[in-house]
């Protein structure tokens, strides 16, 4: 009998711990007792579920004091050793046996799922570290194969824009050689004359008119100062001026 009865669930109901003393279980269980006692429940609904867990915890305790006279001590406490085993006709000297212990296989129990769960738990964190080195190296990576690719388009801009400066440069030697009296850049010019000489600009602010890195300052529509850059130069004799 006290192999089969759940005697942790008895403890757990008396609020006591395994390895009690004997006296701290018989006063848990007659407090409890007289709590859930049919006498103490008069002028109320029967509660059918009361009488139950009365019916279950006496079983239990009876248990309890059944392996306590068996093996000299109760279920869950230390195993000291060997204790005597009384039996009809017999004195208690005569009859010596290792005492059971009816905790041990759920002590196992835990233990073995305690460490299984440990191992998964490694296991877990190994492969979410090696998930993140791996994100991190993807990242590394992208970085710099994005900024090889911006140099080289860099690159790519400037070599362009030397080639047009060049042939600008050729250009307006060409012309320049042709035309005996070019148009060139000077203070005073009006927006529309800028236009028949520049072009138009790539973009204006106000009265600030850009050309790439040349730009050209109206004052009450007339050319005040500019800056001729090598990069895109200004029809002037002059790269720049203020």
């Amino acid at each position: 009998m006290a192999h089969e009865t759940d005697f942790l669930d008895l403890y757990r109901r008396l609020g006591l711990n395994p390895g009690c003393g004997l006296e701290e279980l018989k006063q848990a269980y007659r407090r409890h007792v007289a709590a859930l006692h049919p006498d103490r429940q008069q002028g109320r609904p029967v509660d059918v579920r009361a009488a139950s867990r009365l019916q279950r915890l006496t079983a239990q305790y009876g248990a309890a004091m059944d392996f306590h006279r068996r093996y000299g001590r109760l279920p869950g406490a230390p195993n000291t050793g060997s204790a005597a085993v009384p039996s009809e006709g017999r004195a208690m000297s005569d009859v010596v046996r290792e005492m059971p212990d009816p905790f041990a296989s759920r002590r196992g129990s835990t233990s073995s799922n305690y460490q299984s769960q440990a191992g998964s738990t490694e296991a877990a964190g190994s492969s979410r570290s090696h998930g993140r080195l791996a994100v991190v190296l993807v990242i590394l990576a992208l970085g710099t194969l994005g900024w090889a690719w911006h140099a080289a388009s860099l690159s790519s801009l400037a070599t362009s824009d030397e080639g047009d400066v060049s042939a600008q440069a050729g250009t307006g030697s060409v012309s320049h050689e042709a035309t005996a009296d070019p148009v060139m850049l000077h203070a005073g010019m009006s927006p529309d004359d800028v236009r028949a000489v520049e072009g138009e600009p790539l973009a204006v602010h106000g009265e600030l008119w850009e050309y790439g890195p040349s730009w050209i300052r109206f004052d009450h529509d007339e050319v005040v100062e500019w800056h001729s850059s090598p990069l895109r130069p200004l029809h002037t004799e002059a790269r720049s001026a203020r």
